[in-house]
């Protein structure tokens, strides 16, 4: 989405049970050395901004007021005292880094301007698609952060016109079971989600001569 300051909004979601991980990417105009700004238009968008939300619908209990409940964002001592339900996520744990490396199976979901919505199985996630597992990024100028919790986030640092910018979102929320607990038999999940941004396209008018 474009903002009133002419800055870009672009933002990933992911959901897992009851909780959600989302993440905000804002570039704003910038101009190369030497030209005055806004004396031509933007010659790129330039990241200023990452907002990173851990939301979830568990409810927590209110400190002297018995049987009630309230929506809270997620704690870490919350979280220790009321280990969430296998199918839930866990907000607040180490990930070794080898977990990203693991060989993961699934659904895969696209969408396209031309192609629409597209699914299908994977049987394995090719080593090519298998992005999460290189924090750094593919492309030059990719700025990234893992974050603990399993989150990992990639956009790109300046996105130009012409050039498609890929923004990422990568998330752990569950790890394999430990046999003996509640949540023996569990596997470890991956959730992935990624969009291809365009800007500063030039848009040709009907009214121009």
């Amino acid at each position: 989405s474009l903002l009133k300051s002419g800055a870009m909004s672009t933002e990933l979601v992911l959901r897992h049970g009851d909780g959600r991980v989302r993440v905000t990417f804002q570039h704003a105009p910038v101009w190369e050395r030497g030209v005055e700004p806004g004396s031509c238009p933007p010659q790129g968008l330039k990241l200023f901004r990452t907002m990173v939300s851990k939301e979830r619908l568990r409810p927590a209990p209110v400190d002297g007021i018995e049987d009630s409940t309230i929506q809270g964002p997620p704690s870490y001592d919350e979280e220790k005292s009321n280990p969430p339900i296998p199918g839930n996520p866990r907000f607040f744990r180490p990930i070794p880094p080898f977990k990203w490396h693991a060989k993961w199976s699934g659904t895969s979901w696209t969408w396209g301007p031309q192609t629409g919505d597209r699914g299908w199985s994977l049987s394995e996630v090719d080593e090519a698609d298998a992005w999460h597992g290189r924090p750094m990024g593919d492309a030059t100028g990719t700025w990234s952060l893992r974050l603990g919790g399993g989150v990992l986030i990639q956009c790109p640092r300046v996105i130009a016109g012409g050039n498609a910018g890929i923004c990422r979102l990568a998330w752990l929320p569950e790890d394999d079971g430990v046999v003996g607990t509640m949540e023996d038999g569990n596997t470890a999940k991956l959730l992935r989600v990624e969009a291809s941004v365009n800007a500063l396209e030039p848009i040709v008018s009907e009214d121009d001569d």
